[in-house]
């Protein structure tokens, strides 16, 4: 099971409000005309899924094993 991240939450809470945007798109024709800036958001954000999903795997790999060093 992969960790759950901080890129993935971001990445989650950008998709939304690109979807959120996109949908205000749909009712009011102010908004309708950024429509292509609202896919751009989403696809940020899940790019940034994307990256926190690689970085819990690369994670999970290459488990550095954290021990304290004493002087």
């Amino acid at each position: 099971m992969l960790m759950l991240n901080s890129e993935i939450i971001a990445g989650v809470s950008v998709f939304l409000l690109g979807f959120l945007f996109f949908m205000a798109g749909l009712f009011n024709s102010i908004w309708a005309t950024i429509l292509v800036v609202d896919y751009l958001i989403m696809a940020i954000g899940i790019a940034t899924i994307g990256v926190g999903f690689w970085t819990a795997m690369y994670d999970r790999k290459n488990n550095l094993r954290h021990t304290e060093h004493h002087h």
